[in-house]
């Protein structure tokens, strides 16, 4: 499968649904996306696994605390608190591997035609091998 060429007629608002569907999606399962974004055709969900701190369960994606805790909150899960919540990773990372690679398999089902774009700059393409393949039933 190859991914569309500038200039033709490319489906541009498939792209952006896609996009925010992913999104909303890995974002409902506590996934940190921190940006979501069309650049050069392509969909950019750019994100992380598992828990670093208590903001990364309850805001995922935010990187800073910027009044969103208490300070004496924000100086416990700095110091004390995100400890234990990187112990949950043992159980939340392959929980979290399982959800994104259903939920851009889901974009993928409903979008087979964008297949590429939604898939070639994922940043774990590890766990999305196969997925256009099986779209298409091309083996490129």
């Amino acid at each position: 499968m190859t991914m569309h060429t500038w200039g033709s007629d490319f489906d541009w608002e498939s792209l952006d649904k896609a996009i925010r569907f992913i999104d909303r999606n890995l974002r409902r399962f506590r996934i940190g996306v921190r940006d979501a974004k069309e650049k050069y055709g392509t969909a950019r969900i750019y994100c992380d696994m598992g828990f670093h701190c208590l903001l990364s369960i309850t805001h995922p994606g935010h990187m800073s605390y910027n009044g969103r805790y208490p300070k004496w909150l924000t100086r416990l899960d700095i110091y004390y608190i995100s400890r234990v919540v990187r112990l949950l990773n043992v159980v939340v990372v392959p929980i979290h591997r399982v959800v994104y690679r259903q939920v851009y398999a889901a974009a993928v089902r409903r979008w087979p035609h964008i297949a590429c774009e939604i898939t070639c700059a994922a940043d774990y393409p590890e766990l999305l091998r196969g997925l256009h393949a099986k779209s298409t039933g091309d083996d490129k």
